[in-house]
């Protein structure tokens, strides 16, 4: 346990400074997140844009600000000193942080959805998490440094800090390497690599923070320590991903997620496992706010890792996924953060009942991530706003529901958690702040996505930022095209749907694009979705050649030959004499003639 006497006043007040710039991102991300709720609900039909970009800002600052900056602060305790680098380094976040928020009103920039680490297409953005990211760095250095003892999350932090150098490593040789063929590169493309390789970081301070919520439970002295190095392990693996594959290769990306799926979990599971069962064999642990969240934080990891396993293409299945496993991590996080403020010196909360937070917080995620789940089922895809999703009906409704309530009640807990710790910081009056959270909800419901929609609406608008807009847009879907057909040659059907729904996002009457997903599920065999993207390929261009052979095969896999038997005489009737397939074509409508005839005869 940390205790206050431990700590000079100058290092109290720097990890005091990370703790407050994490909770505070996390405050703003659930601001920009009623956005994204404002974008997915139909009675205020705010468009795309709006939701695109509150989406960048809530990702960055709810998992890149709020994740890194908790561990800047766990790294200052680790290390026991601040020091000039540590001030400085607090520095360069806070005004990186603070230009990333202002950054939409004033200086602009289009939305750029990459995986990880979403942003906005300005160089003050850029700059901004440029600055936050070597804030970062310059924490972490300081607690490598430092050799860990035996209190496991001081190690823990270590091993996290380690990792993150490794990230640190892996993001200048994406934006630095002299090579010419990096200039072809999506930003999703150099970020891959660093956006994997956190998520280490984060698995070993979720099990710190277990640890600590956990205290007095029984465990082998060597099984965590243990567990911690083998989370650790597959990061130093990642810097042959890095440098062995070409980056944005199919072979990287192969690398990486598989690396992923299969050790950024285990020990956690392991661990999680054993704390599970120490906390099943307690009588009314429930009744204890911090044993309830550790329990819920340990329920959530498990399901986020289960989800990941069902993740079948672009649909929210994947937030559904991610938003368990950071639901897990932020939970944890919040019940932590509770005890370090107050051995850090800030004023105990006045009432006990508000220790009971965190917990509804992560309600509301567990039945977020239901509703996603759930979602994830119908393919409703990811990153759209509902404005832009037609032809759903009840379930869809219902699911929407589900993850509308727990997104709300998640939001409203952090929100009030946030602004009582900043009321506790500033150890003002005694004030009921629940209807002061409802009305400023309720404000940001009607007024704040009206807002970002305006502000949004300005940044698509004007001739010179139309062409830059315009430019950007085609190279990625260039990018992102070439990248589809790689993987699909390759068979990585999964990853072709990725790179090919990208191109539906920007450019949604792209034959070509809609041919290639069937393709990609017709390796999948799901034939009946391959069947209905070659049906709409051939709706938007006519001769869509290719698209008529892919129909037929989508056709013969759904049972109905006779429609597949049609298809295939269109292929060979506007295909050329000399077309590789056509050989193959006459073929199956030779066999599908004669199944038909067959079944002629049989009746």
């Amino acid at each position: 346990m940390i205790q206050v006497a431990q700590f000079a006043g100058p290092t109290r007040r720097l990890a005091l400074g990370w703790l407050l710039l994490a909770l505070g991102s996390l405050g703003l991300s659930a601001l920009f997140a009623i956005a994204l709720v404002v974008a997915r609900t139909p009675l205020f039909g705010l468009g795309g844009g709006t939701f695109r970009t509150a989406l960048v800002l809530h990702v960055d600052l709810a998992v890149v600000v709020w994740f890194l900056s908790m561990a800047a602060g766990i790294w200052v305790l680790a290390v026991g000193r601040a020091g000039l680098i540590g001030w400085a380094g607090l520095g360069l976040a806070a005004l990186g942080v603070t230009t990333m928020v202002v950054s939409p009103p004033l200086i602009g920039g289009i939305p750029v959805l990459a995986n990880y680490v979403p942003l906005l297409d300005s160089a003050a953005y850029f700059g901004a998490m440029a600055a936050f990211a070597l804030g970062v760095i310059l924490m972490a250095g300081r607690a490598v440094i430092v050799k860990p003892d035996a209190e496991p999350w001081r190690l823990a932090a270590w091993l996290a800090a380690l990792v993150a150098l490794i990230a640190a490593v892996q993001l200048l040789w994406a934006f630095g390497s002299a090579s010419g063929a990096k200039s072809l590169l999506t930003l999703d493309d150099r970020l891959w690599p660093v956006g994997h390789t956190l998520q280490y970081v984060h698995v070993l301070l979720l099990m710190a923070a277990w640890s600590v919520l956990a205290e007095g439970q029984s465990v082998s002295r060597g099984l965590l320590p243990a567990l911690m190095i083998v989370t650790a392990l597959p990061a130093l693996a990642s810097l042959g991903a890095t440098f062995l594959h070409p980056m944005g290769s199919v072979e990287q990306r192969v690398a990486f997620t598989t690396l992923m799926r299969w050790t950024s979990w285990p020990p956690a599971v392991v661990y999680g496992l054993v704390l599970l069962k120490g906390l099943l064999g307690r009588r009314a642990f429930w009744r204890e706010p911090e044993s309830a969240a550790l329990l819920l934080s340990i329920l959530l990891f498990f399901a986020g890792c289960l989800l990941g396993a069902t993740i079948r293409g672009e649909s929210t299945a994947v937030p559904a996924h991610y938003h368990g496993t950071v639901g897990a991590v932020t939970l944890a996080y919040l019940v932590w953060g509770q005890r370090l403020l107050s051995a850090l010196g800030l004023p105990a909360a006045d009432r006990p009942r508000l220790a009971w937070l965190p917990l509804i917080y992560g309600l509301g995620i567990a039945l977020l991530v239901a509703g996603l789940g759930w979602w994830g089922g119908q393919d409703v895809p990811r990153k759209v706003a509902h404005a832009e999703l037609l032809g759903q009906g009840v379930p869809y409704f219902l699911a929407m529901g589900l993850a509308g309530l727990g997104g709300l009640l998640a939001l409203g807990a952090v929100l009030v958690h946030v602004g009582l710790l900043f009321r506790r910081l500033a150890q003002g009056p005694r004030v009921d702040v629940r209807p002061f959270a409802l009305g400023l909800t309720l404000l940001l419901l009607v007024g704040g996505g009206w807002l970002l929609g305006g502000v949004d609406g300005n940044l698509y608008r004007g001739g010179s930022l139309a062409g830059h807009v315009a430019e950007r847009k085609g190279a990625e879907i260039e990018a992102r095209f070439q990248q589809g057909v790689i993987m699909l040659h390759a068979r990585q059907y999964e990853h072709a749907l990725a790179a090919f729904h990208r191109v539906l996002e920007l450019a949604p009457e792209m034959p070509e694009a809609h041919v290639n997903i069937g393709y990609a599920l017709l390796g999948m065999r799901k034939y009946a979705a391959a069947r209905d993207f070659f049906d709409a390929a051939t709706e938007l261009r006519n001769d869509q050649i290719n698209a008529y052979y892919g129909l037929a095969v989508a056709l013969e896999g759904t049972g109905d030959v006779a429609g597949a038997l049609g298809a295939m005489r269109t292929y060979l009737h506007r295909t050329a004499s000399d077309d590789p397939y056509r050989r193959k074509a006459e073929a199956a409508v030779w066999e599908w003639e004669e199944k038909l005839r067959l079944q002629r005869e049989k009746k």
